[in-house]
Order: structure tokens, then C-alpha cells, then sequence
């Protein structure tokens, strides 16, 4: 054998395993169940049925019990068709079966006597318009859903507010940034130019009276959660990725504990025996974005002039048909112009950092990369700038900043007891407080 031939079947069947593995770690939630009966109502025990999922044609087989009863665990949310066949009785078929995601699903089948080679097939979409199988109050956000209504950001989560039992005003900021619910504390929801990439995500959805921080949110049923703020995700999806989301809002299982808020599920899409895929490209644009109409023509504060651009793709497709399947999504932000945003603000000096003794935990703080200020200069000021009298709790370093004292030199765990308020704070030093701790470090300046 060539090296060549060696090398490819070696990858094929490095990714053969990885998918396999990514297989074995799915958590779907969903199942079928049902009871088969005749014509007139009665049990049928021993009945074969199967099913079959129709984007990717596996089949998984049982036998009804005793008591008539067949079920189908752990189902991604696709179409199947159900096959019921009992010697007696003609075959039953239902064809392009759905499932409501993430929960359990009743679908009773009635058989008809006759020769088991005669079959009845019923078409058409068989999703229960009504949830019998549970007490929750829930919705589901489709595909279809996901990818023609708009969401600032193309994050996902602002649909949640859409479905029964949620509520969010869906505001966003003049800047396109998040607009908080009153009363909601945390990072909130994703703003236009952070889209998915946002560290934490709170959507701002509110349900069963409970703020949204009381929010679940699991992806494929595991929790991405922030262990920091309660109702935000540390993951969002991109919308390409995701084939629907399902959002309990009352009366859920004790499953879905932990959480008293609205319980998000978002179920991943996956590849099936058809190729398939997607791209797409968004360019925001300031002068494509409209003023407030309430303040005025003009008023560049009212006005979203982030400039920047989204694209990305998905696809999928079967690697080994009917049996091994390959998804992909993937998602960007660039802004091709610089954006420059000016403000003041008092930050810490280099001098200021340099003071911590060397391998101290102060020092790798202060030193850590991308810490520092990006400024364009320093502001010219002086104590009084900083609400400080000069030459009692503050000094001025002329072209450099203010000096606020210097380390502590006092027992270690002690502290400053020369302070007093907020505004006349410790000199650090011997911890006595005074102008004999001033220096000529500038600790502070006004960037």
C-alpha cells in the first residue's frame, strides 16, 4: 500500500471516529409513544413497529406490549415515518411524521383487519397541534422561523420573546447595543457588531414573573449557563447551526430544575443523506441607518453608526450514507474601517504599575497584556480636577497626572488608617495619612 492511500484512509477514519464520538455525546429528548388498537378500540399486543428517520433513513424497531404500547427514545427533531405491521391486519403507514422537540410525543395508531400485504398509508404533516403528553406551557422557534425573521446580530435568542408565555420589549440602544429590562442586572443581551461573539448573553426575556438572570438555557442538553450571572449563555450559536429553539415557560418537569425562569432549549442541526448548505453576507453601513424620527433630522447621537460586516456558511452532508453525517457552521464579524471612539476617563499610570514588587500577584496583574489604556493623549490637570486638595491628599505632576500617595510600608494586612471619606482618602506611605507620603509618581492621570 502507497503512503498516500496509507495517509487518507488514516484521516477518513480519524474523522469517521470523531464523529462518532460527537454522535455518542447527542442528547435528544424527544421520543414517540403511543397505543395501537383495532377498529373498535382494542388492544393490539405484539404489533412490530418501526420507524424511520426520512432525512437520513436509520430505523429503530419494537413490539407493542402487553398492554398495546410501543415507544421511541432519544429522537432528534426530524420527520419520520411509523410502520405498523400485526398478522391480521393491513399495514398501517404514516408518512412525514414531526416531533415537538425535547419532549415526549403521543401519536395512537388504529389498524384496520386484512391481509398483512395490504397497507394504509396516511400522508401529510402529522405534528400534534396540541402538547397532550405534558402540563408546560412551551413554544417552539422553527427553522423556517430562525432564518426569515429578523434578529439584530443574527443571535438567536432575541426570537425566545416571541413564544407563548415570554415576554421583552426587544429594545436595542441608539448605538445598537442591548437595552435592558427594568430591574435586570448583568452583561444583558448582544448588541449589532457583538452578535454571537458576546462573552455572556442575556436575553431579555422574562417569564413565570421571574427575571430573566432565573433563566435556563441548555444547547443539545447541556447547560452553557454562566456560573456568574444566572440567565445568560457563554455560548451563543450561530443562527446557521441551530434547527430550532424550544422554550418552556411554566409548569415544566422537575428535569428541568435549578432554574424557576423560562427553560431555552436549543436543539443543533445535523447532516443527512442530502448535501446541503448555506452562505451569507451583511454589511452595516451608517448611512444606510435611519435618525430617530423623535429628536430630529440630524442628530448624529440618535443614529447606529457601527460600520461593520457578518458572513459566514454552513453545509452538510453524509460521510457514510444511512449510517455517519457531517454538519458545519461557521460565523464572523469584521469592520473593514477603523472606528474610533473618544472619551475621558481616569486610568492607573505605567508608573503606578511599576511600583508593585517584582513577582508579587500585583505585578502580574498590572502587567497583564492589553490591560494598559489606548489613548490618543492625557488631559492637562490638577488635584481639583479630582475633587482632591493639593498638597494634602494629592499632587500634580505637571504633563504627567496626579500623585495619590505611595505603597504602604506598614505591616502587610494592615490598613490605610489615614483615611477617612471618599474624598479624602489614605496617602498609603506609614499609613498615617499626609503630605509627607506624597511622591513624584504620577499614579492616576485623566486620559
Amino acid at each position: 500500500m502507497s503512503l498516500s492511500k496509507l495517509f487518507i484512509r488514516t484521516a477518513m477514519f480519524a474523522v469517521y471516529a470523531l464523529f462518532l464520538c460527537a454522535a455518542a455525546h447527542a442528547q435528544y429528548r424527544a421520543s414517540i409513544q403511543g397505543v395501537v388498537t383495532d377498529a373498535q378500540g382494542a388492544i393490539v399486543s405484539g404489533a412490530t413497529v418501526t420507524l424511520k428517520n426520512l432525512d437520513t433513513n436509520q430505523t429503530q424497531t419494537t413490539t407493542t406490549d402487553q398492554n398495546g404500547i410501543y415507544n421511541f427514545n432519544a429522537l432528534p427533531p426530524n420527520r419520520y415515518s411509523v410502520t405498523v405491521e400485526k398478522q391480521g391486519f393491513k399495514k398501517k403507514v404514516l408518512d412525514n411524521v414531526s416531533v415537538i422537540a425535547e419532549q415526549a410525543n403521543a401519536l395512537n395508531i388504529q389498524l384496520e383487519l386484512g391481509e398483512v400485504t395490504q397497507s394504509v398509508i396516511v400522508s401529510g404533516n402529522s405534528t400534534p397541534l396540541i402538547d397532550t403528553e405534558t402540563a408546560s406551557v412551551s413554544g417552539t422557534i422553527s427553522t423556517n422561523q430562525i432564518q426569515n425573521m429578523p434578529s439584530f446580530g443574527r443571535d438567536v435568542f432575541q426570537l425566545i420573546q416571541l413564544t407563548p408565555g415570554v415576554f421583552g420589549d426587544r429594545a436595542q440602544g441608539n448605538g445598537g447595543g442591548s437595552a435592558n429590562l427594568p430591574g435586570t442586572q448583568g452583561p444583558g443581551g448582544t448588541g449589532g457588531n457583538a452578535g454571537i461573539f458576546q462573552t455572556e448573553n442575556g436575553p431579555q426575556a422574562l417569564a413565570a414573573g421571574q427575571q430573566y438572570e432565573n433563566n435556563s438555557i441548555t444547547i443539545d442538553g447541556i447547560s452553557t449557563t454562566s456560573a456568574v450571572w444566572g440567565g445568560t449563555t457563554i455560548i451563543t450559536p450561530s443562527e446557521d447551526s441551530v434547527d430550532s429553539v424550544k422554550v418552556l415557560s411554566n409548569g415544566y418537569d422537575a428535569e428541568n430544575g435549578r432554574f424557576a425562569g423560562a427553560q431555552i432549549q436549543v436543539i443543533s442541526k445535523s447532516g443527512t443523506n442530502e448535501i446541503h448548505g448555506s452562505a451569507f453576507f451583511t454589511a452595516h453601513r451608517p448611512g444606510l441607518d435611519a435618525y430617530q424620527r423623535f429628536n430630529g433630522q440630524g442628530n448624529q447621537v440618535l443614529r447606529d453608526n457601527s460600520f461593520f460586516d457578518q458572513f459566514g456558511a454552513s453545509g452538510g452532508g453524509p460521510i457514510w450514507k444511512n449510517k455517519v453525517f457531517a454538519f458545519f457552521a461557521w460565523e464572523t464579524v469584521r469592520s473593514p474601517k477603523a472606528q474610533t471612539n473618544i472619551s475621558n476617563g481616569w486610568y492607573e499610570t505605567p508608573a503606578f504599575a511599576a511600583l508593585a514588587p517584582s513577582g508579587s500577584i500585583a505585578a502580574k496583574y498590572l502587567s497583564f497584556p492589553g490591560s494598559g489604556v489606548v489613548s490618543t493623549g492625557t488631559n492637562n490637570v490638577t488635584c481639583a480636577n479630582a475633587g482632591l486638595a493639593e498638597g494634602v491628599n494629592c499632587r500634580t505632576i505637571p504633563g504627567q497626572g496626579l500623585n495619590l500617595g505611595t505603597p504602604l510600608t506598614s505591616t502587610l494586612g494592615t490598613q490605610d488608617t489615614g483615611w477617612t471619606s471618599s474624598s479624602n482618602p489614605g496617602t498609603g506611605g506609614d499609613g498615617n495619612g499626609g503630605a509627607n507620603n506624597l511622591s513624584n509618581v504620577a499614579d492616576i492621570a485623566n486620559y
